[in-house]
């Protein structure tokens, strides 16, 4: 389990695709990216998060 303390808190999920990230499977995750601008529209990382969004649909995945 990656992160399951308060599985509802959107900076945990947010905290758990950086995990995803680095290991190199952000887009495991990429719904936790989604849920957190979805509930956190105001924190000032959502809009860089949006960019992080655009950059992992655009990623080719490479199955091994």
């Amino acid at each position: 389990m990656l992160v399951q303390m308060n599985p509802e808190d959107p900076y945990e999920i947010r905290d758990r695709w950086l995990i995803f990230a680095q290991l190199e499977c952000g887009h495991v995750a990429l719904n936790d990216l989604t849920y957190f601008v979805e509930q956190c529209p105001k924190d000032p990382v959502s809009e860089m998060i949006k960019v992080q969004i655009h950059s992992v649909e655009q990623e080719q995945i490479t199955l091994h």
